[in-house]
């Protein structure tokens, strides 16, 4: 089975290849994300039933402005905690826009590092699954796919956040931590961080 959930806040479409039991989507792809949220007074969920589901999901959001990020989950393995950030009033893992050209992992590393200042060394442990969400932002429909790794991470410790990039806050937070806190991130980073670890 293939599957792609896509937030919309807190509601949620599913492109998939079998049938999850939700209600399916009627009607052509949104051209905006105020059409879309008009979308979602009577349900909190759909789903769009298609051979290949990635394919239908882009073609879904083909009039959105598409960007792609990386970033990761750092894990400092001496002290057994995990880097987060506090952007914009979440609790967030650091990311940012892939450059053109710049590979993802990559792209993953040089974000973690500008938003947080760490300089030691990004040793990869696995990719995490992806998750996608749309919004709007300055009257444009974006429609977002964050690319996630597991990192462990050794160096100095000393964190700066990028305030320039609305970070306000960097923490190391240990595993129970987190999850204490994991009501203050988005949807997508809950299910995806629920389904990984």
């Amino acid at each position: 089975m293939q599957k792609y959930k896509v937030f919309i806040e807190s509601n949620y479409i599913i492109f998939t290849d079998v049938d999850v039991g939700l209600p399916n989507w009627k009607g052509a792809a949104p051209r905006s994300f105020l059409e879309l949220s008009l979308s979602f007074q009577n349900e909190a969920s759909y789903q769009v039933l298609f051979s290949n589901p990635k394919d239908q999901m882009h073609s879904f959001f083909a009039a959105f402005k598409k960007i792609n990020t990386a970033g990761g989950l750092v894990e400092e393995p001496q002290m057994h905690t995990f880097l987060w950030i506090s952007r914009f009033g979440f609790l967030d893992l650091p990311k940012g826009k892939i450059e053109k050209g710049e590979e993802t992992l990559l792209a993953a590393i040089r974000e973690i590092q500008e938003e947080t200042g760490l300089s030691g060394r990004f040793l990869p442990v696995r990719s995490l699954q992806n998750t996608y969400h749309v919004y709007s932002f300055n009257k444009r429909s974006i429609f977002k796919e964050n690319n996630w790794f597991h990192f462990k991470y050794e160096g100095p410790l000393e964190v700066r956040p990028q305030s320039e990039e609305g970070i306000n806050a960097v923490y190391w937070l240990d595993e129970a931590q987190w999850r204490q806190r994991l009501h203050e991130t988005y949807p997508g980073l809950q299910e995806m961080l629920s389904d990984c670890f």
